[in-house]
């Protein structure tokens, strides 16, 4: 059985060799692969990286935003007063007294006989 894998193995090593041919080193041999390489990068490649970027700028950013808006404490206003609570109540009703009697207009009566 154990001769049997070996032979199989040795089969699939002599396929590959007859489908892979090794290539011959020469003075080309890196220039051509990096044509080759450099062929592959179309638009999409640099989109990908200007997209990884920018990614990793925004997640910083948000970061950061998360960290100021945790570290920095609200601003405690004074609660407001009755007094107060009183004249905001009191000025919004003149403002709506004021804005319905100004927005209507008098309307004239003819004298119609019948």
């Amino acid at each position: 059985m154990m001769n049997q894998d070996k032979s199989g193995l040795d089969g699939l090593f002599q396929d590959y060799r007859l489908a892979c041919p090794d290539v011959e080193p020469g003075p080309l041999f890196m220039p051509t692969l990096w044509q080759k390489i450099e062929a592959r990068h179309s638009f999409w490649w640099v989109f990908q990286g200007l997209a990884r970027t920018a990614m990793a700028g925004c997640a910083a950013l948000a970061l950061l935003l998360l960290a100021l808006n945790l570290v920095s404490q609200p601003q405690r206003l004074p609660s407001p007063s009755y007094t107060d609570a009183l004249v905001a109540e009191h000025s919004a009703e003149r403002t709506y007294y004021a804005e319905s009697v100004i927005s209507r207009q008098p309307v004239q009566m003819e004298d119609s006989r019948y």
